[in-house]
């Protein structure tokens, strides 16, 4: 019997049920999908920082080394494992070629290696340790896309030539949010190009399962060990490796819960309309005896194999659009085996969306446990236009054109050049590396002199890296990569305070400020030239280069070994920049534009979001179309015998529809315009706690006016009206006789 009336009320409901079913669907599929990306994506990252055995502390160094030295240091700890010294051939990006492509415009530091003896392996595409034969290289497999390479192709450096015998996976430096990248060669290939580059050390450690790496950190610093470069860690790695698809995984995210929502109101409306129909039927069956408990049942039991429904189509659905999204994740980190990782996690995400659509649906349900019998059969008829329904009619299309605009803002800001300012970079229009010598100094000066007399430059600046122990409060010792030089004329973002100016002023990046519990107007002590002077924190700033943790002082003589230089230039408006760049290049020096600096270094990241972003857009549309189609179609239900009594005074079917139509488009109207200003505010403050966990502080919006402000407040616009167009179809239906007849 319950069976029968279950399929007699599906029958007689269909868009309604499809309708419930399609939301329930929607919503189960993006959770879904979301889990198991997550879920795959942190699975491939530490398998594959498992399989390369990837070190828990590294300190890249430039310069000579006491092996010795390091060798006693780590025979005294205890939390120490293992250790090694890796060799880093830096290479000159102009004379590097990788098939077609030269890498004069390469963001990267690009550089060779032989494979590791103890850890930090490189691995294959087969997730092998590949075996190099003389005249073969193995390229970082970010590139193979990117450059569009194959096997046997060609790398050439200068005049030597090797063939691409291959690509690998490089835990330590796979994303392209670390600044370097290596190349494999066999031991041969790397003794013949030695003489052609820089070399650089990776001091690396593995550490103990219950180490401290801050702890590690602060013991090799005070030991006095080689530091004159940045340092790394296992967490600063894995954070590097799933911020590129974490971005992407975050916004899917975020359409699911808003879709949820979105969900549960319009299972809610779905489920009012049926009541509304029912309301006699159930009226004559509480007549007849059966109790609210009864009654309850057979509406929940439907609801129960929708959902059931739901969540078989959800799996299905996110099981075919996890592929396309994992394209790239499998491309860096390897497919794994996370199978029953992925079904656990998929099937909980179904349980937990179902469920929480289940209980608003049992709460729904309780109106129909007060209604008596004769409030089924005599109720008076609802009011359809209260002002309820055109605030869910608002908060829908405020919640989609919000799902449409807040990706998109990120995209477009991730993109712009004066991202940088959050990255700890001068907002210039160019940028000078020289890092691929023994004598950076006398470079420096030189470059710095030739663009003081080059008529094309409006404005430039050299700072200069180095690398300074710091005394924190507790008086341990930690080392500072410090900017120095002319911080005022390309400022970063900073929180606090101001650039530093007076020689005895110091600014600290958000991380280092929070490490050393400091804020604008402390003391911090410097070991310089081996004395300890005092700086002043004259401001925090945001950062997220070499792992988040720098500072910057004013120009002052300098004797400690330069890491790398900097220059910052801007160009005068009648300057050709490439033709200036390409000038620069051939003098043997690093030149790129700073808008394709973040592009590069944020080139998967942005990828991803993209994509995000266009599903995120279609998904908006279709929930708009859905639930504003649904909902006119409550308000007519529910205004059914107002349009009938209408029409027999003498109204036009025109005439009604107009009326309707403009009490649809106007609530969304206003939504729309909800959406884009909380899109812009809210969705802003969103974005900026994610990003606020990797160092960026300080995060502004910067919006395309043209997409923002016309092309998605219109697209939202025009789904909207036809939608309501498509909702109120049903006032044809409607004859003027109904409201003497009681058909309403």
């Amino acid at each position: 019997m319950l069976k029968k009336l279950i399929w007699n009320d599906v029958r007689q409901n269909k868009l309604m049920s499809a309708a419930t079913v399609f939301f329930m669907t929607i919503s189960a599929a993006l959770l879904i999908l979301t889990a198991i990306l997550m879920t795959n994506l942190l699975g491939a990252i530490d398998g594959l920082m498992e399989q390369a055995a990837t070190p828990d502390f590294v300190q890249m160094h430039t310069g000579e080394v006491d092996e010795t030295k390091i060798e006693n240091f780590a025979k005294s700890r205890s939390d120490v494992k293992d250790l090694q010294l890796s060799l880093f051939l830096n290479l000159d990006n102009s004379r590097l070629t990788l098939g077609e492509h030269n890498m004069a415009d390469s963001t990267q530091d690009n550089g060779l290696c032989v494979q590791n003896e103890h850890f930090d392996f490189l691995l294959g595409m087969d997730g092998e340790l590949p075996e190099v034969s003389p005249g073969e290289v193995y390229v970082p497999v970010c590139y193979r896309s990117k450059y569009d390479l194959s096997i046997g192709d060609q790398m050439t450096f200068g005049d030597q030539t090797l063939v691409i015998a291959g690509f690998i996976r490089d835990a330590q430096m796979n994303a392209m949010m670390a600044s370097s990248k290596r190349f494999l060669v066999s031991a041969s290939d790397y003794e013949k190009l030695k003489e052609q580059g820089q070399e650089e050390y990776l001091i690396e450690f593995l550490l103990t399962d219950t180490a401290d790496s801050s702890i590690f950190a602060t013991a090799y610093t005070a030991g006095g060990l080689p530091s004159n470069g940045p340092t790394i860690t296992r967490p600063l790695i894995r954070m590097m490796n799933a911020l590129s698809d974490g971005m992407m995984i975050f916004v899917i995210f975020l359409v699911s819960v808003i879709v949820l929502m979105i969900s549960i109101l319009c299972i809610h409306f779905i489920l009012s309309i049926q009541t509304e129909r029912d309301r006699k039927e159930v009226g004559m069956l509480k007549v007849l005896g059966i109790s609210r408990k009864d009654v309850r049942k057979l509406y929940f039991t439907k609801y129960i194999l929708f959902s059931v429904l739901g969540a078989l189509l959800g799996l299905g659905l996110a099981a075919a659009a996890q592929n396309p999204l994992m394209k790239q994740l499998h491309e860096l980190y390897g497919t794994g085996d996370h199978r029953v990782a992925s079904a656990a996690i998929a099937l909980l995400a179904a349980l937990l969306t179902q469920g929480i659509i289940l209980l608003s649906v049992r709460h729904s349900l309780r109106k129909t446990d007060k209604m008596s019998a004769l409030q089924a059969f005599f109720q008076a008829q609802k009011k359809g236009r209260g002002l309820t329904q055109y605030i869910l009619i608002g908060t829908v299309t405020a919640a989609c054109t919000f799902l449409m605009l807040v990706p998109n803002n990120l995209y477009h800001t991730l993109s712009d050049s004066s991202f940088v300012t959050y990255m700890g970079i001068g907002n210039a229009e160019l940028r000078i590396d020289i890092r691929q010598t023994e004598d950076i100094n006398s470079i420096t000066f030189k470059i710095a002199e030739t663009l003081k007399d080059d008529t094309q430059v409006r404005n430039y600046a050299v700072l200069k890296t180095v690398s300074y122990q710091a005394v924190s409060n507790d008086a341990s010792a930690v080392n500072l990569t410090t900017e120095i030089g002319d911080h005022i004329a390309f400022p970063v973002n900073y929180l606090e305070g101001t650039a530093p100016v007076k020689e005895n002023e110091i600014a600290l990046s958000i991380l280092n400020a929070e490490e050393l519990v400091l804020s604008a107007g402390d003391t911090i002590k410097l070991l310089i030239d081996g004395e300890k002077t005092d700086f002043t924190v004259c401001g925090i700033y945001s950062d997220i280069t070499n792992g988040g943790k720098t500072a910057k002082i004013s120009g002052r003589n300098i004797n400690a070994p330069i890491i790398w230089s900097v220059i910052y230039v801007s160009l005068d408006q009648s300057a050709n920049s490439e033709q200036w760049m390409e000038q620069y290049r051939n003098m043997g020096i690093d030149v790129v534009n700073i808008s394709d600096y973040v592009r590069d270094t944020y080139a998967q990241t942005l990828n991803q979001l993209r994509l995000a972003s266009f599903a995120g857009i279609i998904i908006a549309a279709l929930v708009i179309a859905a639930v504003l189609v649904l909902f006119l179609r409550l308000m007519v239900e529910r205004n059914r015998y107002t349009i009938s009594l209408h029409k027999a005074l003498g109204f036009t079917c025109a005439e009604c529809e107009r009326l309707y139509f403009w009490w649809g488009i106007l609530p969304a109207v206003i939504g729309i315009a909800v959406g884009l200003l909380l899109g812009c505010l809210c969705g802003e403050g969103l974005c900026a706690m994610i990003l606020r966990s990797f160092g960026a502080y300080g995060f502004r919006f910067v919006i395309s006016p043209l997409e923002a402000l016309l092309e998605i407040p219109l697209l939202s616009l025009m789904i909207a009206a036809l939608a309501i167009r498509l909702g109120i179809l049903d006032i044809k239906k409607i004859k003027a006789y109904e409201c003497c007849t009681g058909k309403e």
